[in-house]
């Protein structure tokens, strides 16, 4: 008898505010996504914005969880 494995890859679903338009979105990723795959998903650009979870920003590099609270604030410059 041969064993065999099935992968199942279960969705993590995340909430999302956006500061700059006041809009939150629920957005569903996959398991083992990173917040730099939630960046581009959103089509913003990581070097422009702050991510922050329970008021503390976070680094683009944590990995995501299901039911995750995140506020993303799109920063700018200019003179």
């Amino acid at each position: 008898m041969k064993a065999f494995l099935i992968w199942v890859s279960i969705p993590v679903e995340i909430n999302v505010t956006l500061l700059r338009t006041n809009t939150t979105k629920k957005i569903q990723m996959q398991q083992g996504s990173r917040i730099n795959d939630l960046i581009k998903k959103i089509k913003l650009k990581p070097d422009s914005l702050v991510v922050i979870e329970n008021n503390k920003p976070i680094p683009i590099d944590d990995n995501l969880y299901n039911g995750q609270q995140l506020t993303i604030i799109e920063v700018s410059s200019g003179g």
